[in-house]
């Protein structure tokens, strides 16, 4: 009797874990220290997708949460499937991964998985297998994302999943007119536009290749008189000292690539910071024989000189201005606001637990339109209900108001809309009064120069998060050792210009290196330099925009922390 009941319960366990094998979502138990991210990325799902299994799970969820994941034994028998259907392919000469995976319509991590020896780099005449494209790769639609309609799908819910128009769903898919069947495969938008499935940016240089770049930067050499040479330069914020410094890391990261075997070949034109000297170089200088421009300094030129030439013109520093105006072959370096602005709403979508949200604006005209796109952005949230707006009243904010706008025994979002040192400093002062006794976190949307005369140590106390395109991590290796670089080469220290010269010229000619060209480069990825990160979107007759952003925590130990 005894065997038989033993027999019964091995019976019974061997049925129980081969239904659970059949499931394609199983629960999990939360361990100490994890985090949704961590976890998406042991289940190889995204952090979005995971937090949409779980509705109402927080971005770190305490110990013994259960939660829903995906099972993990169906990938394993997805991936053995897959590896039955590889193909070879032998490399030929110039080829890259990028070009490779291109061609068959599959990402480079795919081909990473099936062939282990690519660690080492891809080599010509190597043997790669080729798996067959996965679901958002499939030949015939290799520009979108795709969804294979499930049980309970309706066209709202995949909206609000994929973050689409309903009307948009059905104009990419005209069958559905005739509403949802099972196993439909819907296109749902274009692939670059889905921020969880970036590629990292993989350096492969050609070093066959001779690359041509111009330098167009102030150097107001018409200025250099034998009075200003004798009584030198005032280099105090003044236009010289931006342009020598983005020069010389400029220079410096093409001496770095021509160490690595790459043959530069660079002209230097000084626009004199006047338009009249842009004219006069677009008309005397033949720039169809350069494979990019770098520079203007400045947006609005660097825009104009885009207009009247076909190369690539590479616009190194961000502009306000930068969001209204386009070409086809303008590269933009720098992320626009509404970038930021988006990135931040995200986060606080995502991070919301019934906070009292107050946003404080200032008294500018031309900020009411933003402070009104965002609280409405933020009142659009399901979750998200209690919202007050605090304003300036000839540039101060009575403490008393406050006082009455906080919850003092909640949990506080003070949100700062206004890039004004007067608007941000009488915000932060207040914050002071409470910030011992009352829950508050702060948000802007950036760190300006109106926190320039904030202290550090009380923003940590607030744990200020912002989003930023720039981040200098000291503790990096990598960044060290451009410190040192720089200090033996120059004799100082790097400033935040010539760290930019140094990230957008060497990330520009890397992409350049590695891909047949500069457009099939820049879509090939994220990339990380020195303080910048850079990944490129392109609409249509549009320009090439860095749309990276991540968002920065200060902590009250001081830290600074990446969140996402």
């Amino acid at each position: 009797m005894k065997k038989i009941k033993l027999l019964l319960l091995f019976l019974f366990l061997s049925t129980a874990i081969v239904f659970a094998q059949q499931k394609k979502y199983v629960s999990y138990a939360v361990k100490k220290g994890e985090t949704i991210k961590s976890i998406a990325k042991i289940y190889r799902i995204s952090k979005k997708d995971l937090l949409r299994l779980n509705p109402g799970v927080s971005r770190k969820p305490a110990p013994n949460t259960v939660i829903i994941v995906p099972n993990i034994h169906i990938a394993k028998k997805h991936a053995e499937v897959k590896k039955v259907d590889d193909r070879l392919y032998t490399v030929k000469p110039k080829e890259t991964l990028f070009g490779i995976s291109k061609k068959f319509g599959i990402t480079i991590e795919e081909l990473k998985d099936v062939n282990p020896k690519l660690k080492d780099g891809v080599k010509i005449g190597m043997k790669l297998n080729i798996p067959k494209p996965s679901i958002t790769q499939l030949k015939d639609s290799v520009n979108f994302v795709l969804h294979s309609v499930v049980l309970d799908d309706t066209l709202y819910n995949l909206s609000k999943r994929y973050e689409v128009e309903e009307e948009s769903l059905l104009l990419l898919n005209p069958a559905l007119i005739d509403g949802l069947r099972l196993g439909m495969l819907l296109k749902i938008k274009p692939v670059e536009e889905l921020e969880d499935e970036i590629d990292l940016f993989v350096e492969e240089l050609d070093v066959t290749k001779e690359i041509n770049i111009a330098l167009m930067l102030p150097y107001q050499l018409n200025k250099l008189t034998d009075s200003l040479i004798i009584g030198g330069f005032e280099r105090r914020n003044s236009l010289l000292n931006y342009t020598t410094d983005f020069h010389l890391g400029a220079t410096m990261a093409i001496d770095s690539l021509r160490q690595k075997g790459l043959t530069i070949n660079v002209a230097y034109f000084d626009t004199e910071n006047s338009n009249f000297k842009l004219q006069y170089l677009v008309n005397t200088t033949n720039f169809n024989d350069f494979d990019i421009v770098v520079g203007p300094l400045f947006f609005d030129k660097a825009h104009w000189v885009a207009k009247h030439i076909r190369v690539p013109v590479i616009a190194p520093l961000f502009s306000k201005k930068q969001a209204t105006l386009s070409a086809t072959n303008l590269v933009k370096t720098s992320p626009d606001v509404e970038v930021y602005e988006n990135k931040l709403l995200e986060h606080l979508e995502e991070a919301y637990e019934g906070e009292h949200i107050l946003v404080v604006n200032d008294e500018k005209p031309t900020n009411q339109s933003k402070l009104w796109r965002i609280v409405n952005k933020l009142k659009a949230f399901d979750s998200i209900q209690n919202i007050e707006v605090i304003k300036t009243k000839n540039g101060f904010i009575d403490s008393e108001l406050f006082k009455e706008k906080l919850d003092t025994l909640g949990r506080n979002w003070v949100i700062i809309i206004s890039n004004e040192k007067v608007t941000t400093s009488a915000a932060v002062n207040n914050l002071k009064t409470f910030v011992e006794d009352v829950d508050i976190r702060l948000f802007a949307l950036n760190k300006g120069k109106n926190f320039d005369h904030i202290n550090n140590s009380f923003l940590g106390k607030l744990n200020f998060v912002f989003p930023t395109s720039e981040f200098l991590n000291f503790e990096d290796e990598k960044v060290q050792r451009f410190y040192q670089k720089y200090n033996e080469k120059n004799h100082t220290v790097p400033t935040k210009y010539a760290i930019r010269g140094f990230d957008v010229t060497y990330d520009t000619l890397v992409r350049i290196a590695t891909a047949s060209n500069l457009e099939d480069g820049l879509r090939a990825g994220q990339s990380s330099r020195i303080s910048s990160f850079f990944y490129y979107d392109k609409k249509l007759l549009g320009s090439f925009e860095n749309k990276k952003i991540f968002l920065v925590q200060y902590t009250k130990d001081l830290e600074r922390l990446i969140l996402e």
